[in-house]
């Protein structure tokens, strides 16, 4: 393999930016709370030259919407969180990018699927990571009753008001798959106006999406389109296809208040997308000559894939008592996953419903809630079921500079299979506990403790073998228990915060190559530190550091004793996000930013037959000219036009999909009216 270029004193160059935040960090802190605020009405002061409200992630009060709302330098657990305002600078063409380039998780295409990208933090692994995070769109999962990602394409990010990153921590709340942690998505509502926003680049990339908000007293109403359509990077077969794509989603969601204390809601979305991608390359290929058309894979070089999804959410808000408060909401989703090139479709009804009851006090903070959820998944000759009903209670106390906050979770999960002549039907049982306490050192600092108990039941697809698909038998779930300990710094000019976990897992999920089978590793473990800072150096110009480090290893594995002591493969150990932004005018806005991700074996390559694969760099620059309401845009992505790619044992050979492999470029305007 190449070895890497560049940061070759990364692990130097490492202590000392770790050496020197601390110290800015701990310098902070001895200042007063009033001179902090004394900061932030300079930047106020220079925001308001540009006629605009400063930047949300700016503010020293951010609000976590778990479902018990808590400061986020009050949370008794780890979090990252990113506002409108952070994501509006990136100028990320998508959801995917942004928290690739900009946060501590690692996204990339499913096998070339661009639209439906592997999700992956803490060390779960590129392969399976994104089943061990729950993602939440304004409260509403989005994880799958099978092995597909979350589709996250068909959120527009032009939509989205703030990412919020729950680490470790979460599965009393959520449930169900929740032990990496949680990635809840809050999309704008209640705003008036318009939005345009269109883009244009290389292979054809063109994209454009309207908004529309009315806001009233008692009612508020929103909605938008976007387009997204790509010519293709390269071709992918003898007879000239490219791997073309489109996306385009719609959307419509309204509030309505007829009392005071009750507030209704509901909403729509459409989307619909189709894509071509590549099969893989060989690493020889790959190295020589990454535009290779790859050889054909059950009689085609490339898989064209049709992906829908029509959401219906509705629910109701309503405020019982001054300390009561009473939550209900459900969805109705119905998705198709189409395989045109195999002729392979699946369609599914998933349900959801979600009650609950908050109590608020002055120190005293509870919820108690209910959540079902219906999923269904057939085509012409079989039907599998998985249906969750969860119970779960916590409360947060808050006692001088100290809260408490503990909860219980019970979930049953039933499992039903019918094809021709065979039903089979299995039930679990599973549980969750969380337990945290935050410490205020002063008004912007904190220091926090969490023991957390996280389970994940197998999907359906983990009962069935890959290459007959024919039904193999129910799988063990996995349970997973996380202990975190960390420092928040939340202030201005720097904002800085420190984790460290260690988790121990009873029967990680995974699939073995060589049988065509899912199985469990009987022990596992994952542990590491993050680290986020950001720093204005000056009202204008600003640094931000996010590192993660995550080592893994396989405890036991009775079955095969041969891979115990060795790394989950696709795990990179070190992740690293770099990014300098820089105002020279009020209206000009430049971001210079890094990705980087060590080397890691390839996906299911437990026998590490291969040796560590190449390492990812990514270099991107931003520029933007903001006049009134319109902003022009021009973004570079992969400066320095390096190689990645996603690399997979199938348990005979390595696979390689190359990503992010070529230098590309956009321009576009963004609107407000």
């Amino acid at each position: 393999m190449k070895s890497p270029k560049g940061f070759r004193g990364k692990y130097f160059s490492l202590a000392a930016i770790l050496a020197l935040s601390t110290t800015i960090t701990l310098a902070s802190t001895t200042t007063s709370y009033s001179d902090s605020q004394s900061s932030l009405q300079k930047q106020d002061e220079y925001a308001s030259s540009e006629e605009e409200t400063p930047p949300q992630d700016e503010q020293p009060i951010v609000v976590i919407s778990k479902k018990i709302k808590v400061k986020e330098v009050d949370a008794p657990f780890a979090s990252e969180i990113y506002t409108q305002a952070a994501i509006k600078r990136s100028h990320a063409k998508n959801l995917y990018e942004f928290l690739n380039t900009q946060t501590s998780i690692t996204t990339l295409p499913n096998y070339g699927n661009k639209f439906s990208q592997k999700i992956d933090f803490r060390g779960y692994g590129s392969e399976n990571g994104y089943e061990n995070i729950v993602i939440t769109l304004d409260g509403k999962r989005l994880n799958n009753i099978d092995m597909v990602p979350q589709l996250l394409s068909s959120i527009p990010i032009e939509n989205i008001k703030r990412i919020e990153i729950i680490k470790g921590s979460g599965s009393v709340e959520y449930g169900d798959g929740a032990n990496a942690g949680v990635i809840n998505i809050i999309t704008k509502s209640g705003y008036s106006g318009a939005k345009v926003k269109t883009y244009f680049g290389n292979n054809g990339l063109r994209y454009g999406s309207f908004g529309l908000g009315i806001k009233k007293e008692k009612f508020s109403i929103s909605g938008y389109i976007d387009d997204y359509k790509s010519d293709g990077e390269k071709i992918i077969a003898s007879d000239g296809t490219k791997d073309d794509s489109w996306d385009r989603n719609k959307g419509i969601k309204g509030t309505f208040s007829p009392t005071q204390n009750l507030t209704l809601n509901l909403g729509k979305t459409f989307s619909k997308m189709k894509l071509k991608y590549a099969n893989a390359l060989s690493l020889n290929q790959y190295e020589t000559d990454l535009f290779t058309i790859p050889d054909p894979s059950w009689g085609v070089p490339y898989s064209e894939q049709y992906f829908s999804s029509d959401m219906l959410t509705y629910g109701l808000k309503y405020k019982i008592s001054p300390k009561f408060i009473l939550n209900l909401q459900g969805s109705d989703e119905d998705k198709v996953s189409d395989f045109i090139t195999y002729n392979s479709r699946n369609d599914y009804d998933y349900k959801s419903y979600d009650a609950k009851l908050n109590y608020n006090d002055k120190n005293l903070k509870a919820i108690f809630g209910i959540q079902k959820f219906e999923g269904e998944r057939y085509d012409t000759s079989k039907t599998t079921h998985k249906d969750n009903l969860g119970y779960y209670a916590k409360a947060n106390y808050s006692f001088g500079k100290s809260l408490i906050s503990f909860g219980l979770r019970g979930e049953g999960i039933k499992y039903r299979y019918k094809t021709a002549g065979i039903s089979l039907s299995k039930r679990r049982y599973m549980q969750a506990y969380d337990f945290g306490y935050n410490y205020k050192i002063s008004p912007l600092s904190s220091i926090f403790l969490n023991l957390n108990q996280s389970f994940q039941a197998p999907d359906i697809d983990r009962f069935f073998n890959a290459f007959t698909n024919t039904f193999n038998g129910f799988i063990k779930p996995m349970r997973v228990r996380t202990i975190n300990a960390g420092y928040n710094y939340i202030g201005y000019p720097n904002k800085f915060k420190f984790s460290t976990f260690y988790s121990y897992i009873d029967d990680e999920i995974y699939y073995n190559g060589l049988t065509y089978t899912n199985t469990n590793l009987d022990k596992t473990r994952k542990y590491g530190f993050e680290l986020y800072d950001k720093y204005n150096l000056r009202y204008n110009l600003f640094a931000t550091l996010n590192y993660a480090f995550v080592n893994t290893d396989i405890r036991e594995n009775l079955s095969d004793p041969t891979i115990e002591g060795k790394e989950i493969p696709g795990v990179s150990k070190h992740n690293i996000k770099l990014a300098l932004g820089y105002n020279p005018t009020h209206r000009i806005s430049l971001l210079l930013s890094h990705t980087y991700k060590s080397k890691a074996y390839a996906m299911s390559d437990f026998d590490e037959n291969f040796g560590k694969m190449e390492t990812y760099n990514s270099t991107d620059f931003m520029a933007s000219y903001k006049y009134k309401k319109i902003e022009f845009f021009a973004k570079v992505k992969n400066l320095f036009d390096r190689k990645n790619a996603l690399f997979a044992d199938n348990g005979f050979s390595l696979g390689v999909y190359p990503v992010n492999y070529e230098r590309t470029f956009m321009i576009g305007v963004n609107a407000k009216f």
